[in-house]
């Protein structure tokens, strides 16, 4: 099992401008989702993603090559992991109970809570819309493997996870994944940053997730 730590940053915090969130998000480590669980999908997509928070929200980047952009769905808790889609599932504590964000190259978000893939609650659009979101799609340069990159940074306020009741994230714990995908692409695959065992494609297994530990003040 894999153990991500997520560092505790006071430069920018849940009003801080998402364009200067971005630029910071480009200073922290870089992890990658790079393992394929079923190779029958093979794919060039590269994906990695940075992430740390201010106690009041998580802030995540993406950055992902892709040969193709296709974009299907544009509503919100649309079935987004048919476009391009990048994916981070969280639990906090030892709870049994996960929240799933997942977004489409354009941002489109779909989030729901609950146990297991068949028990699951979507949030509503208007918590969802407090998830700040900011996004670039360019050609890639002409050596790169694919044909596109993008990039998405997202600030996530403590409040969109409704289900609990800690004022900050400084010194939590959980266990969770993160995820690239794109099921109806030319070339639909599977990407996941810690690996899974599974005879079929299914991120909805958290007894795969890693640990997560959340950095506090004392660790700047």
């Amino acid at each position: 099992m894999k153990n991500l730590f997520l560092p505790f940053t006071d430069s920018i915090d849940v009003h801080s401008d998402i364009e200067e969130v971005a630029a910071l998000m480009d200073t922290f480590p870089k992890n990658y989702i790079n393992h394929q669980p079923w190779p029958e999908f093979t794919s060039k997509s590269q994906t990695r993603f940075a992430i740390a928070h201010s106690g009041n929200a998580l802030f995540l980047k993406y950055y992902v090559c892709d040969d193709v952009i296709k974009v299907a769905m544009h509503q919100t808790n649309d079935q987004v992991h048919k476009d391009n889609c990048v994916e981070f599932f969280v639990a906090f504590a030892s709870e049994k109970e996960y929240y799933n964000i997942e977004l489409n190259c354009l941002g489109v978000c779909l989030m729901a809570y609950g146990n297991g893939r068949s028990n699951r609650k979507n949030l509503s659009e208007e918590i969802i819309n407090k998830i700040q979101r900011s996004i670039i799609i360019k050609s890639a340069p002409a050596n790169s493997p694919t044909n596109f990159e993008w990039q998405i940074t997202l600030v996530i306020p403590i409040e969109v996870f409704q289900f609990n009741n800690f004022e900050s994230f400084a010194g939590q714990n959980g266990y969770g994944n993160f995820f690239k995908c794109g099921d109806d692409l030319p070339e639909p695959h599977f990407f996941a940053w810690n690996m899974i065992k599974a005879p079929s494609p299914d991120f909805h297994l958290p007894e795969f997730f890693g640990a997560i530990e959340f950095g506090g003040a004392n660790h700047l």
